[in-house]
C-alpha cells in the first residue's frame, strides 16, 4: 500500500490508496479464529493447527493478532493474519 503526495497550497496531503482486491479484511477483537499453522508461545508452549481461540488484540490494522486459547489455560500467541481464519461460534 503506497501513498501519493498531493500538493496543497502550503502542505502536502497524502491520499491512501484503496485496499488491494482480494485482501483479507481484519478480524475484529473478541472474534473466534482457527489457527491454520501451528505456533509457539513466548514461553515455548506449542499450540497446534486447528485450535480455536479468541482475538484479544489487533496489531497494525490487522497485520497480526494476539489470540488467547483455552488450553493450556490462558495461552497467548501472536500470529500473522495469514495464519488464522475467522470461524463462527456454534449455537
Amino acid at each position: 500500500m503506497s501513498a501519493e503526495p498531493k500538493s496543497s497550497a502550503t502542505r502536502k496531503i497524502y491520499v491512501r490508496e484503496p485496499e488491494a482486491k482480494g485482501a483479507i479484511p481484519p478480524v475484529p477483537e473478541l472474534a473466534l479464529v482457527e489457527l491454520m499453522v501451528g505456533s509457539r508461545t513466548i514461553d515455548g508452549v506449542n499450540v497446534p493447527a486447528g485450535r480455536v481461540g479468541t482475538v484479544v488484540f489487533i496489531y497494525a490494522d490487522g497485520e497480526a493478532y494476539e489470540v488467547e486459547f483455552a488450553e493450556p489455560v490462558g495461552t497467548l500467541v501472536t500470529v500473522p493474519t495469514e495464519h488464522v481464519r475467522e470461524v463462527e461460534p456454534v449455537a
